[in-house]
């Protein structure tokens, strides 16, 4: 072998601490990319509130409500209540109960929903409408259809269906109330995980996870959520006195408030971020692997082994 030619040993040492350098850029690289982590979070809470965003459909069957109007609605009058025995906050508002089944309530969108549920076992929910918009509207399957709601209208329900009551929603949301002498209704308890962003959720890997505590206030989104809003649903049960909340969404887009401290924002750091990235775990293996191999074939490069060696090198 000439002089000029170079080493073939050189020459995969060399390679071995030019990936050593690729290997740390691309980590260094992979570390100021803003992360995009996914929540999942599950409440015990008493109150939420939920706002639709603009031309977000949402249908909610809502058996066994009592429907409050600030005017009189397009129904019977044998469906109107006697306001001496309506469950609505006050005479300015028409009580109506259907007591047929398959009621179904939908919304346009751009409105609030708030939910509380009530000491004595029953929920009650105010929609209310953006400035200049409707809610929606109320049917009954074989009663009657598309009635009008105008822009507010509470829904009591003195008692929760046997069946329970579920309202899938799409929306930023507010779990729990902040702490005060006049507040009743709060968060109970409830998790939240965070993973990493992988399109497959099967490979979703767990990143982070928080246990809320009684009198926690979580937001989830906000105003300007885009395409991402959260989504989930909220399910009240007849057995309980709270309401059961599951929702999933971007993790940048989540906050917690605490009663006693300021919020926080629940986003991991920079090392659980490269700690669970799949990229730099498998480029840092394939690295571990061919640094494994130059390792164990360094003891063939001594001249102990010198036979082996011009083979390495290319010699016959």
């Amino acid at each position: 072998m000439s002089k000029a030619r170079v080493s073939k040993w050189r020459v995969l040492v060399a390679l071995m601490f030019a990936f050593i350098l690729a290997y740390l850029a691309f980590v260094l690289w992979r570390a100021a990319v803003p992360a995009q982590w996914v929540f999942s979070i599950e409440v015990e809470t008493e109150v939420t509130e939920i706002n639709l965003p603009p031309r977000a459909r949402t249908q909610w069957q809502v058996d066994g409500v009592v429907l409050c109007a600030r005017g009189a609605l397009e129904l019977a009058d044998e469906f109107l209540i006697d306001p001496s025995a309506s469950p609505c906050s006050s005479r300015a508002w028409r009580a109506y109960h259907v007591p047929a089944p398959e009621q179904v309530l939908e919304l346009d969108g751009d409105a609030n929903a708030s939910l509380n549920r009530l000491p004595e076992g029953g929920l009650a929910m105010s929609l209310r409408a953006a400035e200049g918009t409707s809610l929606g509207r109320f049917s009954v399957v074989g009663v009657v259809d598309d009635v009008a709601l105008g822009e507010a209208a509470n829904l009591i329900w003195p008692e929760i269906p046997a069946q329970s009551l579920t309202f899938p929603f799409s929306g930023s949301t507010t779990l729990g109330r902040a702490v005060g002498w006049s507040n009743a209704g709060m968060l109970r308890s409830g998790t939240v995980s965070i993973y990493t962003s992988d399109e497959s959720a099967d490979k979703r890997t767990l990143v982070d996870e928080t246990t809320l505590m009684l009198g926690d206030q979580v937001r989830l989104g906000d105003a300007d959520g885009g395409e991402s809003w959260p989504k989930g649903f909220a399910r009240i049960s007849a057995a309980e006195d709270v309401m059961h909340v599951v929702a999933f969404g971007r993790a940048d887009r989540l906050r917690i408030d605490r009663y006693g401290e300021s919020g926080y924002e629940l986003r991991p750091g920079r090392f659980r971020k490269l700690a669970s990235d799949p990229s730099v775990a498998f480029f840092g293996s394939l690295l571990a692997a061919y640094m494994t191999l130059i390792l164990a074939l360094q003891p063939f490069a001594d001249t102990k082994y010198k036979s082996f060696k011009k083979w390495i090198r290319g010699k016959d």
